[in-house]
């Protein structure tokens, strides 16, 4: 959308006059406590244990290097991990040793951490090789650190250094006092002056579409600029041109909240708009406030909106669908309780349960700092999550619901309209993922490990993407095609006490010579006495096809017999009934070698094709799921 003053929600309670006012010199914010502070004292025994064990294993083994050639070697065959896992472990290891530092009071990681500093300022970029656009403009493979390139790491890595600085800093000074020296200087030609010197691609839209790149620098720039501007006027400008870049970000967002990059991305989307609004209204004293901007509070139940059971949530896009209690419940409790939404803040502390604030810091230091000293997280006493009895969210066409609000356990529906061009985009309109007492059982297979391909103009040939593997149709052996205007038309949604309905045409979806006039898609899930998921298809083709399947991913092994599939669930099976007059069943084991993805699912998923006996040009199928009886 083009940006414009009048479709800028936090132009009024952010204004460049309030921020004036309100904002404090740089580097007299003081979020948390520095080394010696007594409130370290106020850390949980077994977290202070985690961290310092944490630490201890990192420091076992020499600091990661890392050689021009690891760099290059994403160039050279689109391998990213090569130069991400060392690349991330350094940044790990300097954050677990302020931390340690911390909890401790332990000399011995000062020295860790005046160690890791160094290291970070002798790295020629802080930039990841696959996000380096200025080596790949000028036809090279390394970059040139004289033209720092402002991706996601180098926010982070800067940030990183915001954070050791304020905490460790005082212990850095005297002999060692070049090394604060250099830490700053860096962090201001890497991250402060490129950014207010150039015109970025995920500032707005004007180059690309926004999205999470926007919050999630923009939540580091906020920090940098208040911990370490040179000036209070240079501090003034990177938080201005900020603030009117987060503008931007909240504006493409419908009314609904709806992240069309999925729950994974909302960490870095909507979780990161939540901190940058938490560092404005913390520097200030609570007089810049943006919170009650009603799309924000959208924004921030998205993730509860979308949570189906335990660690299990609807992805949709990029992402896996199980989120482990690593991730940083701190923010949605926090952004929860300031937005005035009860069910955000009980997802939170049902996720953590009886669970230490902070279980380790692969979050970030940042975040692992700001759980470690919000006290109103630290004494929350554990809640039950809410199970949403069904949402919709047209923005993004996004549909789930299940049977009974409150519980985890029954059926479970989530369906999606949209389009082929989205963020993080499958080619999956119209699909569907069913969940049985709390855990997917027909999936959405989410992303494997990013390589070069997976951003390129190859994506589409990685399997995961393609609408053949996701539970949809495929026609003639055609799958859904790349777009924005490979969409869905003609979309309802209907929400009652009894049933939950999305109702939709996927017929754009397919490209032409597909030969789709109309592809009329309506899921339901049923509740009450005979509780079930109906998908029912009808189709006219402008011929008949020689061939025609439903397509349909499983976790859980699968049994078959004439007009029944039987999928394993965690607790009993999905029963999947269909026409065995019109369908046969073929079901393929597909081994996962991918890390990604037997993270989430384990060693294999199945796939199972129900192919059409005598395709048609016009036709129906109906597809009738209930809980089968515990084993």
């Amino acid at each position: 959308m083009a940006f414009t003053e009048a479709g800028r929600p936090l132009a009024t309670v952010l204004s460049p006059q309030r921020l004036a006012a309100h904002l404090p010199d740089p580097g007299t914010w003081r979020p948390v406590p520095s080394l010696g502070d007594p409130a370290w004292g106020n850390v949980e025994p077994a977290v202070r244990r985690s961290l310092t064990e944490q630490a201890r294993r990192a420091a076992a083994v020499p600091w990661p290097t890392l050689p021009a050639s690891l760099f290059a070697g994403y160039a050279r065959t689109g391998d990213r991990l090569g130069f991400e896992r060392p690349y991330f472990e350094r940044r790990r290891r300097l954050a677990t040793a302020v931390l340690a530092a911390g909890v401790t009071g332990d000399e011995r990681w000062v020295d860790e951490v005046r160690d890791g500093i160094w290291l970070l300022c002798e790295e020629s970029t802080w930039c990841l090789p696959a996000h380096e656009e200025f080596a790949r403009e000028d036809g090279g493979e390394l970059p040139d650190p004289r033209r720092p390139f402002v991706d996601l790491f180098a926010a982070e890595s800067a940030t990183l250094l915001a954070w050791a600085d304020l905490v460790a800093g005082a212990a850095l000074d005297g002999p060692s006092a070049a090394v604060r020296r250099r830490l700053r200087e860096e962090v201001r030609h890497r991250l402060l002056t490129p950014y207010l010197a150039r015109h970025w691609h995920w500032y707005d839209d004007e180059i690309r579409p926004v999205n999470n790149w926007n919050p999630w620098i923009h939540s580091n720039i906020l920090i940098c600029a208040l911990l370490l501007s040179e000036s209070r006027s240079a501090m003034l400008e990177a938080v201005v041109k900020a603030v009117r870049g987060l503008d931007v970000f909240v504006a493409a967002y419908g009314p609904d909240g709806g992240c069309e990059e999925g729950v994974a991305y909302w960490w870095r989307a909507g979780a990161c708009l939540a901190e940058s609004l938490e560092t404005l209204r913390s520097a200030s004293g609570g007089l810049l406030d943006a919170f009650a901007v009603p799309v924000v509070r959208e924004i921030v139940a998205y993730l509860h909106r979308m949570h189906i059971g335990d660690d299990w949530y609807v992805n949709f896009a990029d992402g896996g669908a199980h989120l482990p209690g690593r991730t940083a419940l701190d923010i949605p409790h926090r952004a929860g309780l300031l937005t005035g939404d009860g069910d955000t803040v009980a997802h939170a502390r049902a996720r953590r349960g009886t669970g230490p604030p902070v279980v380790h810091q692969e979050v970030g230091l940042g975040r692992t700092l700001a759980g470690l000293f919000d006290a109103g997280w630290r004494d929350a006493a554990p809640a039950a999550a809410p199970h949403v009895e069904h949402a919709w969210l047209p923005s993004v066409q996004v549909m789930v619901a299940r049977e009974r609000r409150g519980s985890p356990g029954g059926l479970f529906l989530a369906a999606k309209g949209g389009h082929n061009a989205e963020s993080h985009n499958h080619n999956d309109v119209g699909s569907f993922i069913v969940a049985l007492d709390g855990r997917p059982v027909l999936v959405d297979v989410g992303v494997g490990e990013y390589t070069a391909r997976t951003f390129g103009p190859d994506r589409y040939d990685i399997w995961t993407m393609q609408s053949s593997y996701h539970n949809l149709p495929e026609i003639d052996g055609v799958m859904q095609a790349a777009g924005p205007r490979h969409r869905a038309r003609d979309v309802s949604c209907a929400l009652t006490g009894d049933q939950a309905g999305l109702s939709l045409d996927l017929a754009p979806a397919w490209p032409e010579h597909a030969g789709v006039r109309e592809w009329r898609r309506t899921l339901r899930l049923r509740r009450g006495d005979d509780p079930a998921v109906i998908v029912e298809d009808r189709w006219e083709l402008r011929g008949p096809p020689s061939r025609l399947a439903l397509c349909l991913m499983a976790h859980g092994e699968v049994g078959t017999s004439p007009g029944l599939l039987s999928v394993a669930g965690r607790l009993r099976p999905l029963l999947v009934r269909y026409d065995p007059a019109a369908f046969t069943a073929d079901v393929e084991r597909l081994p996962l070698d991918d890390s990604e993805l037997s993270g989430v699912w384990g060693d294999h998923l199945h796939r199972i094709v129900l192919r059409a006996t005598t395709p048609r040009a016009s036709g129906t199928a109906r597809l009738v799921m209930k809980p089968g009886a515990a084993p």
